[in-house]
């Protein structure tokens, strides 16, 4: 006889792949980490259209940072190669244009499903004792979050096709001297855009 540890579950399926079910899970507890995780796990009745918000905003995550390895795939991060980096992404490269505009697309969803999600925190009190930790680390991550986003702002913001600076960012922040040390000159450079 063998020597393999024995499943504590029956063949949920009749036939060879029962079987190969019971043989991994006596392997890797995967039935029973299913059943504690997703199936049997307890959920309050006060779950509601706000709490979607939060897994909606890890979603929306996980596409920006997919759509931005692509990107970054054909991007040239120098102050005079960026713009024709992204023409040549949005002209020449295959879907190009759909992952760009996925990308610029989610960007401004995921703030707004922040936003949300936010939202939802304090109108049932997420931010009260004993989860006031976990809303201090979720206000460090938004900081984190529109820092990233002043960033990228300054990036596009680089050159227009006609030479002339964008001024979006520029009438956005209230001081022209934090956009002048934000790109380190007056104008931007290749530190910038890299």
């Amino acid at each position: 006889m063998s020597n393999a540890p024995k499943a504590a579950i029956a063949p949920p399926i009749p036939g060879i792949v029962g079987d190969a079910i019971v043989w991994i899970d006596a392997r890797f507890p995967l039935v029973k980490l299913y059943k504690e995780q997703l199936g049997d796990y307890y959920a309050p009745k006060n779950f509601n259209f706000w709490y979607y918000f939060g897994s909606l905003a890890m979603l929306i995550l996980v596409m920006q940072i997919v759509t931005g390895i692509f990107l970054t795939m054909n991007y040239k991060p120098d102050a005079k190669f960026a713009f024709a980096s992204v023409e040549y992404i949005m002209r020449d490269v295959s879907w190009g244009w759909l992952i760009r505009y996925m990308h610029s697309t989610g960007a401004s969803m995921f703030f707004l499903v922040i936003y949300l999600h936010m939202m939802r925190g304090l109108m049932y009190g997420s931010y009260r004792k004993p989860r006031e930790l976990l809303w201090i680390f979720g206000c460090m991550i938004y900081l984190a979050l529109m820092a990233e986003a002043f960033s990228a702002i300054c990036c596009l913001g680089a050159r227009c096709p006609t030479g002339v600076r964008r001024s979006s960012l520029t009438f956005s922040v209230p001081s022209r001297s934090l956009v002048r040390i934000w790109q380190c000159g007056s104008a931007a450079t290749s530190a910038l855009v890299t």
